[in-house]
């Protein structure tokens, strides 16, 4: 985050220097954090879904392992 409070920082100042406004500047620098924050999202979404159903997976395997240990406990117990 603090890299991109920097590029923020800088593109201010730059925009700055060429005269431009504090309104104008600081509406420059927060469309580009908007357009960024939607790449971002954009980019993202691919991966979100993958992680999404890798848990509901990872959730599914969780139960059908504890079933297997609680079978295998009493399997063990009752062959005693």
């Amino acid at each position: 985050m603090e890299v991109i409070m920097g590029v923020q920082v800088e593109l201010f100042k730059a925009l700055r220097s060429v005269k431009i406004g504090s309104d104008e500047a600081s509406k420059v620098v927060e469309e580009l954090e908007g357009h960024i924050a939607v790449k971002i999202t954009e980019a993202n979404k691919e991966l979100v879904g993958e992680l999404k159903s890798q848990r509901w997976v990872l959730g599914f395997l969780l139960i059908v392992t504890t079933i297997s240990a609680g079978l295998g406990g009493y399997v063990a117990f009752i062959l005693k």
